[in-house]
C-alpha cells in the first residue's frame, strides 16, 4: 500500500496530470458513466535497480451526452525510478466515444490514441502496467480501436462482461525503412460480484498480435479486484499476475494497483 501511495504522489507531483482524463479498464466498475478515475499501477519490473515508484497512474473522465452517448478521455503518465535517477513520460492520450443500446446491455467503444509517447526509461514500466487497455505506452502512430461490450447477468448479484475488438496501428520498422502495420485482437472477460458494501472482480485479458513481422510480447493476464461501492465515491484494490509466464515457466509476474472513481453530475 505504501508502494502504491509514493508512486501516486510522485507522478502526481510532476504536475503532468491537471486535467481529467477514462477508457475503460479491466477493474472499473461497470457501466457507470460521468466518473472521474485516478489509477495508480505498479508492475513487476525485471531490473534489480527499479525501486518501489517505478509503475505508471492513469487519469480518466467520462461524460454522458445522454442515454447512448458517452465521451470518453485518458491521460497515462508511466515512472521509471532507480536510487540515482528517474525518469516521467507522458504515454499516448486516449479519447473515444461510446455508444450504447436502449434495449440491451452492449456497449461499442470507438476511439484513438494520439502518439505522445517519448522514448525513455518509463516506458518500459508503462507497458507493464496497462493491463485492459488499448496500447497506452507503445511507440506507434496514430491509433484508432473498436471495441464492443456485453453484459450477461447471472443471477441477481453477479453478472459476466465480455470485450472484444480490433484496434491498429503503424510502427516504424527497426533498422529499417518504411512502417509496419500492427493488428491487435484485444479481450477480456470479467466476472463481477455485488455484495452489500463491496464489488468483487475476477477478470481475464489479453492483447495478441494478429499481424507483424514481430513476435509479440505476453499480454495475457489475470486480474482480482475489489471495490468500495460508494454511493459516489469508490475506491479500489486489485492484484493480478502475467498468464504466459506462469503456464510456461511458472513464475508470477505480478501487477498491483490503487484505484478510485469520484461519480458526479447524477
Amino acid at each position: 500500500m505504501r508502494t502504491l501511495l509514493v508512486l501516486l504522489i510522485s507522478i502526481a507531483g510532476t504536475g503532468v496530470l491537471a486535467l481529467p482524463a477514462q477508457a475503460q479498464t479491466i477493474w472499473s466498475r461497470p457501466y457507470q458513466p460521468n466518473q472521474i478515475a485516478l489509477e495508480a499501477v505498479v508492475p513487476d519490473l525485471p531490473a534489480d535497480d527499479a525501486s518501489a515508484a517505478s509503475g505508471a497512474a492513469f487519469l480518466t473522465a467520462t461524460r454522458s451526452l445522454n442515454d447512448n452517448v458517452e465521451l470518453a478521455v485518458e491521460l497515462p503518465v508511466a515512472r521509471y525510478a532507480t536510487d540515482a535517477t528517474a525518469s516521467t513520460a507522458v504515454g499516448n492520450p486516449y479519447v473515444g466515444i461510446g455508444l450504447s443500446s436502449s434495449s440491451r446491455p452492449i456497449l461499442l467503444e470507438l476511439g484513438i490514441r494520439i502518439p505522445a509517447a517519448p522514448t525513455n526509461e518509463a516506458l518500459r514500466a508503462g507497458q507493464r502496467a496497462d493491463p485492459g487497455r488499448t496500447a497506452a505506452f507503445r511507440d506507434e502512430s496514430v491509433a484508432p480501436s473498436a471495441l464492443l461490450n456485453g453484459r450477461l447477468p447471472l443471477g441477481r448479484r453477479a453478472s459476466l462482461r465480455l470485450r472484444t475488438g480490433l484496434t491498429y496501428a503503424s510502427a516504424d520498422r527497426l533498422d529499417e525503412e518504411g512502417t509496419e502495420n500492427r493488428w491487435r485482437l484485444p479481450y477480456s472477460a470479467q466476472l463481477w460480484w455485488n455484495g452489500e458494501r463491496f464489488m468483487s472482480g475476477l477478470s481475464v485479458e489479453g492483447r495478441p498480435r494478429l499481424s507483424g513481422s514481430e513476435p509479440d510480447r505476453s499480454t495475457h493476464r489475470a486480474v482480482v479486484s475489489v471495490m468500495l461501492d460508494g454511493g459516489r465515491v469508490q475506491p479500489g484494490l486489485l492484484a493480478g499476475t502475467g498468464l504466459d509466464p506462469l503456464v510456461q515457466d511458472g513464475r508470477f509476474v505480478t501487477v498491483a494497483g490503487l484505484t478510485v472513481s469520484v461519480s458526479y453530475g447524477r
